[in-house]
């Protein structure tokens, strides 16, 4: 019986590779692909670092590192990594003028993993915008000519920086700007006020509100402004 019992445990122990086995050929592991960076003021630079780790028993070649966006981008520290050696990607994003408060960006690595060629990196997080506007944009809707149109947007500053809005213009004759401190808000409030002429040709419309600030991260606000002017009576 004995014997018979210590042949059954050395045919399962044949059987059940070692834990620890090491992978045939290259192979890249990072300790994470999702990064959430939280909050991050608006106009600072993001900047994030991903560690990954040749767990292979040959040599890791990266080939590309590939961003999702313009804003994005990705910095490798060495393409050949060797058996049990490790690597860095440091990703940055500029938030300057992404124009979103929550945020999705991903870096794509290529390299001769046979299991996995490719990993998608992602980071996530909130950019908290220098000013907070009451709309995105500014949208006259369709109207007929001769027809003036009257549309308001409110503009918050942040309470605890010493931020002025220095002037405001638009870039579409069509359309006049006036802007005014809204009442009971020590200086941190201003209501645009943007009139669309009667005078406004038919067709398509667009244009932007330019808002000149004294703000170092956004000295110039860009408010899109749309509209539609139909053939009148």
């Amino acid at each position: 019986m004995k014997r018979l019992l210590s042949l059954i445990l050395i045919v399962l122990a044949a059987a059940v590779p070692p834990l620890a086995a090491q992978a045939k050929g290259p192979s890249i592991a990072f300790d994470s692909v999702t990064h959430n960076v939280g909050k991050i003021p608006e106009g600072d630079m993001i900047r994030d670092v991903f560690k990954f780790t040749n767990k292979g028993n040959a040599t890791l070649e990266i080939i590309s590192v590939d961003a999702s966006c313009g804003c994005t981008s990705a910095l490798l520290s060495k393409n050949k990594i060797e058996p049990g050696q490790s690597g860095e990607i440091e990703v940055k994003i500029e938030t300057k003028d992404l124009g979103v408060s929550e945020i999705t960006k991903t870096v794509t690595v290529t390299s001769n993993d046979p299991k996995q060629s490719q990993v998608v990196l992602t980071i996530n997080g909130v950019v908290e915008p220098e000013f907070t506007l009451s709309e995105p944009a500014l949208f006259f809707g369709s109207v007929a000519r001769g027809k003036e149109v009257t549309k308001e947007i409110t503009i918050t500053l942040p309470q605890d920086k010493p931020i002025k809005l220095l002037s405001a213009v638009s870039t579409d004759e069509n359309v006049t700007i006036k802007m005014e401190p809204v009442t009971g808000s020590n200086g941190k409030q201003f209501k645009i006020v943007a009139v669309q002429k009667a005078t406004a040709p038919e067709g398509y419309h667009f244009g932007n509100i330019v808002i000149k600030t004294t703000s170092v991260k956004k000295p110039e606000l860009k408010i899109s402004v749309r509209g539609i002017v139909t053939k009148g009576n």
